[in-house]
């Protein structure tokens, strides 16, 4: 079983759909972070979202989701690209709390006050906004990002669910969207119960994936890209060493006449990149200041 998301099109109601299902994604993202139970459904949530919002796009579009809180998870940020690839953060990953059930269940995890902020990087042109948090449910969160910030009629729903012992079993979402001269009439009665529906049929299916979820939900739609989805991170030692020299001679000294290596841990995907002493030499010459043992 693979993740991917599904693009389709729903032509008599002139709407656009989006289909994901990130629940290897999500479980990697939890192995690689060391996330304990409410950090990794959150952050699964916030990767659906991401992978929903990139389906949007064209080309070589890339999308900055992030979310701030001042409760203790603190917030989460993802990266995500039309061509499937996906990485990302949290600020908190050992939260694990008693969560209630109904819609305060996040609340102790996401605080009072916050908000979505949305990147978007099309061609090397970007495009920010932001909103504030208002249900403390990130579903319902990003429904508010569309309806203030892109004020195109549009509906997202994200479910996490536990399947047998694995917490992350299901992790999936929808997106629906007007086109132009689309039935809005139609898109509010497919999303009145969308979050419900969503549940059901991942429940339902005996093999989850995104193209069979869409059929599913949507068995008019016209599935027209199947886009799989993976964890990936662009991070290498040369950006780690780069990141070094960035801190100026007089830090790299100091990491040589202290510890004599070190290593720069990715942010984003958890890979650590060593760092030795003959590299941190090579540093110091880069930056006008040679220092060789004698």
């Amino acid at each position: 079983m693979s993740d991917s998301v599904v693009r389709a099109l729903l032509d008599e109601p002139n709407l656009k759909v989006s289909v994901a299902v990130l629940g290897e994604v999500a479980r990697d993202a939890r192995r690689r972070h060391s996330l304990a139970p409410a950090s990794a459904s959150l952050f699964a949530q916030g990767l659906v979202g991401g992978a929903l919002m990139a389906s949007l796009g064209k080309g070589s579009t890339r999308i900055n989701l992030q979310l701030e809180c001042d409760g203790p998870l603190r917030g989460f940020f993802v990266d995500a690209a039309t061509d499937g690839d996906i990485r990302g953060f949290v600020k908190n990953p050992s939260l694990d709390v008693e969560l209630a059930s109904g819609v305060f269940q996040w609340r102790a995890a996401l605080g009072n006050s916050g908000f979505i902020s949305v990147l978007r990087d099309v061609g090397g042109e970007f495009y920010r906004s932001s909103v504030e948090l208002i249900s403390m449910r990130f579903g319902d969160d990003l429904n508010h990002y569309f309806a203030t910030s892109d004020q195109v009629p549009t509906r997202v729903a994200i479910t996490v669910q536990r399947n047998a012992e694995e917490a992350l079993g299901h992790v999936a979402g929808v997106l629906i969207q007007l086109l132009p001269s689309g039935d809005e009439a139609a898109l509010k009665k497919l999303a009145g119960d969308l979050e419900a529906r969503l549940h059901d049929a991942c429940e339902k299916l005996p093999t989850l994936t995104a193209a069979a979820l869409c059929s599913e939900l949507f068995p008019q739609a016209r599935q027209l890209l199947d886009t799989p989805v993976k964890f990936a991170c662009t991070c290498s030692r040369e950006k780690a060493l780069a990141t070094l020299q960035a801190l100026g001679a007089d830090e790299v000294q100091d990491i040589v006449d202290t510890m004599g290596s070190t290593a720069v841990t990715c942010q984003f995907c958890g890979t650590k990149h060593e760092v030795t002493l003959p590299d941190l030499w090579e540093i110091l010459a880069a930056l006008g200041r040679p220092v060789r043992p004698n």
